[in-house]
């Protein structure tokens, strides 16, 4: 997947942004700070498609916690559950662009790697691996600076270096 171009697409409006934008170029009012980039769809595929009927939903649809198909797990700051975000499987979160989520508004920012980690699922397990090279990550209070390959599971808590996440699993 690395040859593909990522974006994001405003939940309200449906448009294409750059996977860095924070809110949409579009409609203005789309907040992207949360919504996960995703591989940039290919526009003749998208023309290829049945429409969906008026009043069922559509599976391809990528308002954030909508898509039936994507592994996603949740990351809620511990000290305010209003503030989450969603992670699809294989992404990397972070404090700015060059992560695929970036945790815009989370205490400790400064602490943060660019890239500090990544998600993903081997089958059912979700695993976290760090990959900055000089801070860390705690996943349920066990400190790792390498770049191990360790399980998370619905209600772990994940600290990237000072700020302190809890995991939230779809479907668990």
């Amino acid at each position: 997947m690395s040859d593909l171009q990522f974006v994001k697409y405003c939940p309200l409006c449906g448009a294409e942004n750059p996977r860095q934008a924070a809110f949409c170029v579009s409609c203005a009012d789309g907040d992207l700070t949360t919504v996960p980039v995703e591989p940039k769809r290919d526009a003749r595929a998208a023309m290829a498609e049945p429409s969906v009927p008026d009043g069922e939903e559509d599976p391809e649809t990528l308002k954030v916690g909508k898509r039936r198909d994507a592994a996603a797990c949740a990351l809620e700051l511990v000290e305010n559950p209003e503030i989450h975000f969603t992670v699809l499987d294989g992404q990397t979160v972070g404090r700015n662009h060059k992560a695929d989520v970036a945790l815009v508004g989370v205490p400790n920012l400064d602490y943060i790697s660019g890239c500090h980690a990544r998600l993903w699922r081997d089958g059912a397990q979700w695993l976290v691996t760090h990959l900055g090279s000089t801070n860390f990550i705690k996943v349920d209070g066990e400190m790792y600076k390498g770049q191990e390959e360790v399980p998370i599971y619905d209600g772990s808590v994940l600290v990237l270096s000072l700020t302190t996440f809890r995991v939230k699993i779809a479907g668990s």
